[in-house]
C-alpha cells in the first residue's frame, strides 16, 4: 500500500484554462518536486494548455525537461554558479543574472567550453549568443540588479558585446514582489522606476510576480508598448486545492497497554489504545515543515503549545481520520507512520485510506492516480470492494503521465 495522490484531470486543466484568463500569456513555473506533481506532469500540463515558454528552477532541471519535452524557451530563475556543459549553449536556454558576478561566471564557463572545441566552434559565423534575463532587485531584498547597478553593468555588457566572442543577449527583466507587507502602489512605484531603464534598453517584455489580476491587467493596459508576463507558481499549480487529495492506506492495527513499549524507541506507552501503521514517512515529505512567521497573539499560543507538547514528545500528525487530526505514536519512519488512537477513538479498518495534509513542495507520492472527482471516504466495510474498484475503473498513470500530450 502507497501514499496515493488523486488528480481530478478535468478540473486541474480547466483552472489552467481559467488562469490564462485571469494572467493572460502567464508564465508557469516548474521547478523543485514540480509541486508535488512532478516536474513533468506539470511540462505535460503546461503543453496541453499550449503554453510554449516555461521557467524552471535550475539549470539541471532545464536538462532533464529537455530530455523529454520541448519548448521554445527555458528560464531558468535561480543564477548559475556551477559548472556548465554544452547542452546549456541551447537557443531556447535563458540564464537569470542578477549581479555583474553572475555574468562573469556565465562567460567563463562557455569561454572553457568553446576552447575544449576550439576546431568545431572555430566555423561558427559570428558571436555566439548568451540569452540573459536581467533580475531587477525590489523590496525582497534579494539577489538582482538596482538600477544604478544595472547601468553600470550595462555599459560592462555594450563594451564586450562590441569586442568579444560571446554576446549577451537580454531578453527581458524581472522583478519578484514579496506576497505580504506592501501595497499596490508601492509595488507601481517600483515597476514604473524600472520601466525607465527598461526603456532605455529598448527592452519589451517585463516578468512581474505576486501581483493581482486586476492590476496585472491594468499594467498591460496603461503600458501597451511592454509586454509584461506574469509568472506563476504556487498560484497556479497549489492556490486551488480542489482538484487534488492525498490518501494514506492503513496497514496495520496493533492494540497496547498502556505502559507496553513500543517501536525505535522502545518508549512506554502513555495509555492504553491502538498503533495505527499507515502508508508514508519522510521519504514521502511527511513531518517535514518549513519554518513559519507567527503572527499576531493567536499564532504565538498556537507556537508555543506546539511548543511545549513537543518537550514531552508528543507530536500532532498531518493525518485525519473522520475530521479529526491524530497524533504521532513516535517519530514517522522512512515510509511508514505510526499513529497513535486511544481506545475510546473510532479505528479504521486495515486497506482503508486516511486524509493527509501535507507541505506539496516537499511531498513525494508512491501513486498518481487519475479520477473524475474527488474518491469518496471508504469506510471498513468497504474497503475490499473499494480497493478492486479502484483497479476496475481509476486510470493509475506514472509520475509524467498525469496528462495527455
Amino acid at each position: 500500500m502507497s501514499l496515493t495522490l488523486y488528480v481530478n484531470r478535468k478540473d486541474w486543466l480547466a483552472h489552467l484554462v481559467k488562469m490564462e484568463h485571469r494572467f493572460p500569456d502567464y508564465l508557469p513555473v516548474i521547478k523543485g518536486n514540480g509541486y508535488g506533481f512532478g516536474n513533468e506532469s506539470l511540462a505535460d500540463a503546461a503543453k496541453t494548455v499550449g503554453k510554449t515558454r516555461i521557467a524552471v528552477g535550475t539549470v539541471e532541471e532545464a536538462r532533464e525537461l529537455e530530455d523529454t519535452h520541448s519548448f521554445d524557451q527555458m528560464i531558468i530563475l535561480t543564477p548559475v554558479l556551477s559548472a556548465l556543459d554544452y547542452s546549456d549553449l541551447e537557443s531556447n536556454r535563458v540564464f537569470t543574472v542578477g549581479s555583474q558576478a553572475h555574468l562573469q561566471h556565465l562567460l567563463t564557463q562557455f569561454e572553457h567550453l568553446i576552447r575544449q572545441q576550439e576546431n568545431v566552434w572555430a566555423k561558427s559565423d559570428g558571436p555566439i549568443p548568451i540569452r540573459i534575463l536581467v533580475k531587477c532587485q525590489s523590496s525582497m531584498k534579494r539577489y538582482g540588479f538596482s538600477p544604478l547597478e544595472w547601468e553600470k553593468t550595462r555599459g560592462w555588457l555594450d563594451e564586450h558585446n562590441r569586442t568579444g566572442r560571446f554576446r549577451f543577449e537580454v531578453q527581458g527583466f524581472s522583478i519578484h514582489f514579496p506576497k505580504e507587507g506592501i501595497g499596490q502602489a508601492e509595488k507601481d512605484r517600483e515597476i514604473e522606476e524600472w520601466l525607465k531603464v527598461i526603456q532605455k534598453d529598448g527592452a519589451q517584455v517585463f516578468y512581474v510576480s505576486h501581483l493581482s489580476s486586476d492590476h496585472y491587467l491594468q499594467l498591460r493596459n496603461r503600458h501597451s508598448d511592454v509586454q509584461f508576463v506574469m509568472r506563476l507558481g504556487t498560484d497556479l499549480w497549489l492556490h486551488d486545492k480542489s482538484f487534488f487529495e492525498i490518501r494514506s492506506r492503513v496497514l496495520d492495527i496493533k492494540p497496547i497497554r498502556k505502559g507496553e513499549r513500543f517501536g525505535y524507541k522502545q518508549r512506554p506507552a502513555r495509555q492504553s489504545g491502538y498503533l495505527v501503521y499507515v502508508s508514508g514517512g519522510t521519504a514521502n515529505g511527511v513531518g517535514l515543515e518549513a519554518p513559519a512567521i507567527v503572527k499576531g497573539l493567536r499564532g504565538w499560543f498556537k507556537a508555543t503549545a506546539y511548543w511545549l507538547f513537543g518537550l514531552i514528545n508528543r507530536h500532532l500528525s498531518p493525518f485525519q481520520y473522520k475530521g479529526k487530526r491524530l497524533w504521532f505514536a513516535e517519530p514517522p519512519h522512512m515510509q511508514t507512520s505510526v499513529l497513535f488512537f486511544s481506545s475510546k477513538d473510532s479505528l479504521p479498518a486495515v486497506g482503508e485510506e486516511v486524509s493527509i495534509h501535507m507541505r506539496m513542495t516537499t511531498a513525494s507520492f508512491d501513486r498518481y492516480v487519475e479520477t473524475d472527482s474527488k474518491p469518496a471516504e471508504t469506510t471498513g466495510s468497504e474497503v475490499e470492494t473499494s480497493a478492486t474498484k479502484e483497479q476496475d475503473d481509476v486510470k493509475e498513470k506514472p509520475v509524467g503521465a498525469l496528462l495527455p500530450s
